[in-house]
């Protein structure tokens, strides 16, 4: 039969089999024990009724020893039905008479005791031993098992069968065309309703299998939606994966996966670009090998890497370390990877190199710096060379009148006079060197930029100082062959070593070393101390070093101030730095500072080579001899914005015969120029005038009379220098203050050509 094939079926009839068995081995067995206790009751009954029935004749023939009547009752006992035996014993226990046969071992005995009355005395007889056998009371449940278990048995098998027939109808045949159904189920096709051929009474609708039918539909259809989904979910994944990949590798900034004990997990193609590991190189291993300071390595986990971590990265700055051991700066935003349950996955850490930031942002400060520092200079400068102009009038009329009143009294016997006199001279000469160094700080100073061997420079510097320097100081000079010539005014390029031999010489307080070196350096590439420029190339460098106190660390971005000394009272003007900053910036050259405290300073110029070499020789002129009478009829124009140097070019130049003109007006002079044109000789003018400059000035008059012969004098101006006033067709430019006798030569030249 096609039902017997089912295993479930057949599992179905074992089960039921082995029920049914022990249902009846269990019901046997009560039953066989019901009737075991019912059939041991009958034997006990039929001895009960033997008492009951036999004893009394029994006792009677045993008083009357009625031997043939006891044998009787005897025979007549063992023939009861389970009665096998029985006997007559005295009271010491002796046989008196028996009937029967004990053949089996399964039997109940039992004894009765026989007494006589007599005369009321209860007199013993013996004893009646009754054998009963228990063999019928077994063959009888031998007997009823075989038929119990022969009706179970058919019982069994025709509930089994029926079972079978109805399981198979109602449930199996609908479990195959489920299974078939399942078979046919495909993940990638929507499945097909799963409908039972189901006849069976309304009292089945709505059953469990009914309900399984519904339950595997929907999940059926459940399990197809959420293929489709996690299908769809799966491109979705890969193209979010593949997204992500390219992200992260063409991100320029190293990223960092680590797990929760800070191992690297993965990391992206700029890290290693940025580090120099490969991926097998830095797996796996702790991310402490990348920081500069291990000390940072455990702050950052108390702070961002530990358990406790908030998921929110934070921006921080640290020091890593790449695999050469070189170490770089970086920005890096770091945390605690988190799902939305609070579990974690680890940590990240994106790395940014901003060595390159760093750079310009110290770049930056360099040239803020810069930009401060020069509009400090300027400012200073524009304020020293404005004190030098305003002092230079001054010393005009000091340093003018001391010299006509010394002419004035040269034949006096008063040695107290004239030595006022020269003492009033010479304290204007100083500061007239004093207005020449604050003119050489503010650029302003005339310069006569020229080819100069540094080597013979440095020759004539040192044999001028050597006789100043105490013997206790060493004096070494260093000169390196093929030193390139360089292109600067010879007089101030001694006063510049000149300021730094003497500031090394006071810096070591009489005993140490003074070292002057001179050498060519190539490929220069570092900032002025001075201007905080940035210095890129080949420079010739003059070197002066010493073993002094070194530079106090707070006055060191000071030392090129005008008046900042850290000499004496009375030992320093403050100056001299400042002359060397205003005159090498004038060249293009540039200063660097080197100082320890109490190990001594070194100070190096780099000043640019010249390309070509062509230096020529020059000699100087000896001062003509001032004339004392070419000037009778010769008529002056003396213009200048201060009265006292107004007058005392008047009164100086009337003592050589000049006729003299002077007004304190630029406008002013031009209206007696207009009115007078042909009467001047020569014209003397100051620059800076507060209604219209010299220069200015000169255009209109030039405009009037371009023949007409002019100096211009000057203590400070940005707008004009000698070249310019030459080239405006000037005949002579002076610095102010003007020495007398280079003033008469200067007018006595000119006359003269004229």
């Amino acid at each position: 039969m096609k039902h017997l094939k089912s295993k479930i079926s057949r599992v179905l009839v074992l089960y039921i089999v082995l029920f049914s068995s022990v249902v009846t081995l269990i019901l046997t067995a009560i039953q066989l024990r019901i009737d075991y206790n019912e059939g041991i009751e009958v034997i006990h009954q039929r001895i009960k009724q033997i008492k009951l029935t036999n004893i009394d004749s029994i006792t009677q023939s045993l008083w009357t020893f009625d031997t043939s009547s006891i044998n009787i009752q005897l025979d007549g006992l063992s023939r009861i039905n389970d009665i096998i035996f029985v006997k007559i014993t005295d009271e010491n226990n002796n046989l008196i008479a028996s009937s029967g046969d004990i053949n089996t071992e399964n039997t109940i005995t039992d004894s009765i005791t026989l007494h006589k009355y007599y005369r009321d005395q209860k007199t013993l007889l013996g004893r009646l031993n009754i054998v009963a056998t228990k063999e019928n009371v077994y063959q009888k449940l031998i007997d009823t098992v075989v038929v119990i278990l022969i009706s179970q048995a058919i019982k069994t098998f025709l509930v089994s069968l029926f079972v079978l027939i109805i399981f198979y109808y109602l449930v199996t045949r609908h479990l195959e065309r489920i299974a078939l159904h399942s078979d046919k189920l495909e993940l990638t096709s929507r499945p097909s309703q799963l409908i039972l051929d189901r006849n069976e009474p309304v009292i089945f609708k709505g059953d469990e299998l009914e309900r399984v039918v519904e339950s595997i539909n929907r999940m059926s259809n459940n399990i197809y939606q959420t293929y489709k989904g996690l299908i769809e979910n799966q491109h979705i994944l890969a193209e979010r994966e593949a997204k992500f990949s390219a992200i992260f590798d063409s991100i320029s900034d190293a990223i960092i996966f680590a797990d929760e004990q800070r191992k690297i997990i993965q990391t992206n193609p700029a890290f290693h670009t940025q580090f120099g590991y490969n991926h097998k190189e830095i797996k796996n291993q702790n991310t402490s090998k990348l920081y500069k300071n291990p000390d940072q390595y455990i702050e950052q986990g108390k702070k961002r890497y530990n358990s406790k971590s908030q998921s929110e990265l934070s921006v921080y700055e640290i020091e890593y370390r790449r695999k050469d051991g070189t170490t770089f700066p970086s920005e890096t935003m770091g945390g605690a990877i988190k799902l939305p349950d609070g579990k974690s996955l680890g940590f990240i850490g994106i790395i940014r190199d901003i060595s390159g930031r760093k750079q310009a942002e110290e770049e930056k400060t360099r040239l803020h710096k810069q930009l401060q520092q020069a509009q400090k200079m300027e400012a200073i400068g524009l304020l020293t060379g404005g004190i030098a102009h305003d002092f230079n009038n001054i010393l005009a009329s000091i340093l003018g009148y001391s010299e006509l009143t010394r002419k004035l009294v040269e034949n006096s016997d008063d040695t107290k006079l004239i030595e006022y006199i020269e003492r009033i001279n010479l304290a204007g000469e100083r500061a007239r060197e004093l207005v020449a160094q604050l003119l050489a700080f503010s650029r302003s100073a005339p310069s006569d930029p020229q080819p100069i061997i540094l080597a013979v420079l440095v020759e004539d510097v040192t044999s001028l100082i050597r006789p100043t320097i105490p013997s206790s100081i060493k004096l070494i000079i260093e000169i390196d062959d093929n030193v390139p010539s360089v292109l600067m005014d010879n007089t101030q390029m001694h006063q510049i070593l000149m300021n730094l031999c003497i500031n090394a010489k006071d810096a070591m307080s009489g005993t140490g070393t003074l070292t002057i070196k001179l050498s060519y350096d190539t490929d220069v590439d570092t900032i002025c101390h001075s201007c905080n420029s940035v210095i890129k190339g080949n420079y010739v460098k003059l070197t002066v070093e010493d073993t002094g106190t070194g530079i106090r660390p707070g006055i060191l971005d000071s030392i090129f101030e005008p008046f900042l000394t850290t000499k004496d009272i009375g030992k320093g003007t403050g100056m001299g730095l400042p002359v060397v900053h205003g005159i090498l910036h004038k060249h293009d050259s540039h200063i660097l500072v080197e100082t320890e405290l109490n190990a001594g300073s070194r100070f190096h110029l780099l000043i640019p080579p010249m390309i070509e070499d062509n230096i020529s020789s020059s000699t100087e002129k000896p001062p003509a001899k001032i004339p004392r009478d070419d000037g009778k009829g010769k008529h002056l124009l003396v213009v200048d914005d201060e009265e006292s140097v107004a007058m005392f070019l008047q009164d100086f130049l009337q003592t050589y015969d000049y006729k003299i003109t002077s007004t304190t007006s630029s406008k002013q002079a031009i209206d007696l120029f207009k009115q007078s044109t042909s009467d001047f000789d020569l014209i003397i003018t100051d620059q800076t005038m507060p209604e219209m400059t010299g220069i200015e000035m000169i255009e209109i008059i030039f405009q009037i009379n371009p023949d007409i012969p002019v100096i211009l004098c000057s203590g400070y101006s940005e707008q004009v220098n000698e070249k310019g006033a030459l080239e405006l067709g000037c005949s002579k430019y002076l610095s102010k203050p003007v020495n007398n006798q280079v003033l008469i030569t200067a007018i006595h030249e000119i006359l003269v050509d004229k």
